[in-house]
């Protein structure tokens, strides 16, 4: 609050106080110029954080925010540098993606961690943990789960999420990113969405729709839509062991329950028929485990 508007609001309470009957009316119109006051001196910040609540990204903005988040991710876990490794991932990622209904360059990377995950960032970033990756057994379970945040990306879940949500790194950080010169803009608001990406869980919905829309995906790629199904249902199994629940933390932390997950597959499966390629060969030659 401004110093003027302080002071002016102390002295319409000091004159509340003796006589609420006498000045009333009085007092009803100052209060309403307090008010209006304060709307005037608002902070910028406050002003352009409810504009960064409805206004979407530019593509150049996606771009350049993707980017940088992307780069952060890099540095914090390293990538699996195997050139078969990080071809075949691309390769099948490029051909559930093209699937998609949104086209844009999507990019495929595999994060050096044994932590069970995968993250979709704006722009066309997915990466999958090499955690993840070892627990898949067939080509079809890789093609679903890229297929899945290749949806996240298509449909702009989580720009969506985190600006309906006041309180998120991103609505608060946007607003002030806005008043910086770009290049530091850039980097605060990755960072910002870099925070709610591992910390904010989405809707039912929007994970749901990844997942029957991600199944889809691989379909219309070739590949059996059972395959994200199975994985997650591994998932399940795995997760089980006390001893791999360490692996999960972020992916049960975010998501809905595998078996939450599991009932909306099955019916996904169903819906779409369950005929394509699981191609296992292929993928064991690809990735040892």
């Amino acid at each position: 609050m401004s110093a003027p508007v302080a002071a002016l609001l102390a002295v319409g309470l000091c004159c509340a106080v003796p006589a609420p009957a006498q000045f009333g009316g009085v007092l009803g119109r100052a209060r309403q110029k307090i008010e209006e006051s304060r709307q005037k001196a608002k902070p910028v910040t406050d002003r352009a954080e409810k504009a960064a609540a409805i206004r979407p990204w530019t593509e150049e903005e996606e771009q350049q925010i993707g980017q940088a988040t992307a780069a952060k991710m890099v540095a914090m876990f390293g990538v699996v540098q195997e050139p078969a490794v990080v071809r075949y991932v691309n390769l099948v990622g490029a051909t559930v993606a093209r699937q998609a209904p949104r086209k844009m360059p999507y990019r495929f990377a595999v994060l050096d961690t044994e932590i069970v995950g995968a993250f979709a960032l704006p722009g066309g970033y997915v990466f999958l943990t090499k955690g993840a990756l070892l627990q898949m057994e067939n080509e079809a379970q890789l093609a679903g789960a890229l297929g899945h945040e290749v949806v996240h990306i298509a449909e702009r879940h989580l720009e969506t999420e985190i600006r309906s949500k006041r309180g998120s790194a991103w609505a608060i950080q946007e607003a002030q990113a806005q008043q910086l010169p770009l290049d530091q803009s850039i980097r605060q608001r990755a960072d910002a969405f870099l925070n709610d990406l591992f910390n904010m869980r989405l809707s039912q919905d929007k994970e749901d729709a990844a997942d029957r829309e991600g199944a889809l995906l691989a379909s219309r790629a070739g590949y059996t839509p059972r395959g994200l199904l199975t994985f997650i249902e591994r998932l399940a199994q795995v997760n089980q062991s006390e001893e791999n629940k360490r692996l999960f933390g972020q992916l049960l932390s975010t998501h809905p329950s595998f078996e939450s997950r599991i009932q909306v597959l099955q019916q996904a499966v169903a819906a779409a028929g369950d005929r394509g390629e699981l191609l296992e060969a292929r993928f064991r030659g690809a990735v040892p485990h």
